[in-house]
């Protein structure tokens, strides 16, 4: 008899121990948001993406608000009727495209922003050292309506999910397409640009000079994630995500009704027709 309880004690050791070792695992990972947000660029730098984030910084995305100051490509300013002495760091129709999220869920702020119902400054904190949403970051041209959803699914999953599992939170595929958010279209004040996809997005990602001893193992190409994913077909790079269109209406940028890529009171993505 007194084996047996024994035994039994045993078992129901041993099971309350994997139920408590499972249940530490979960906790480990993290609640995905109800809804999506722009978290900026320096999210994705440290354990996850050093190397292309440090890629990023260093690319012409990573310098974009910069542009925006006095002085600054004075040449290239005259060339689109531009004033070059002219401070446009808080001018809407340039801060749609030279930074992320802007007039979005936690996308970028420009100084002077206040809280409707406090009245405190809630400008983005810009920091020379690590740039993250005052330029154009990874967000504007892999998300839909910010990385905060899908950000903790790669991290929860160490970087090993599919494209529909993202997508669903808005990454989107449609790489080349995305590129017409800015560069081409219509209310852009320089024109249509000419995009040369291939050749301009391995000026966007020299990630190879960035590795080192210390970042190697986030080679998301060597570890084979990349590959196999490339395999699937997301839904975002058969039809492509709608292209956002805006107005300019007493000094603030709103969006044109019926050209965002997501509404976040239907919870529902709208791709191009």
């Amino acid at each position: 008899m007194g084996k047996t309880l024994k035994v039994i004690s045993l078992i129901l050791f041993s099971a309350f121990f994997l139920v408590g070792v499972s249940d530490n695992a979960d906790a480990r990972k993290k609640k995905i948001p109800k809804k999506p947000k722009y978290v900026g660029s320096a999210k994705c730098n440290g354990s996850c993406h050093d190397p292309y984030y440090q890629a990023w910084v260093n690319s012409p995305h990573g310098k974009t608000y910069n542009i925006l100051k006095p002085g600054e490509r004075a040449d290239a300013k005259k060339r689109d009727k531009l004033d070059p002495d002219k401070d446009y760091t808080t001018d809407p129709q340039c801060l749609r495209c030279h930074t992320t999220g802007y007039r979005q869920s936690g996308g970028f702020k420009p100084a002077g922003s206040k809280s409707k119902k406090s009245g405190k400054d809630i400008s983005t904190k810009i920091d020379p050292e690590e740039p993250s949403k005052e330029q154009v970051g990874c967000e504007m041209c892999h998300s839909a309506a910010g990385g905060g959803q899908f950000r903790v699914v790669m991290k929860n999953s160490k970087g090993d999910f599919k494209k529909e599992e993202t997508e669903k939170y808005g990454q989107r595929w449609d790489y080349e397409n995305v590129c017409t958010r800015c560069h081409s279209h219509p209310k852009s004040p320089h024109g249509k640009s000419k995009i040369d996809y291939a050749k301009d997005k391995a000026v966007l990602h020299p990630i190879d000079k960035y590795f080192t001893e210390d970042n190697a193992d986030q080679n998301i190409v060597k570890d084979g994630k990349v590959k196999d994913r490339a395999k699937e077909k997301a839904k975002s790079e058969e039809k492509g995500l709608r292209i956002e269109d805006w107005n300019i209406k007493k000094g603030k940028l709103k969006f044109a009704k019926g050209t965002r890529p997501y509404s976040s009171k239907k919870k529902k993505f709208y791709y191009k027709k």
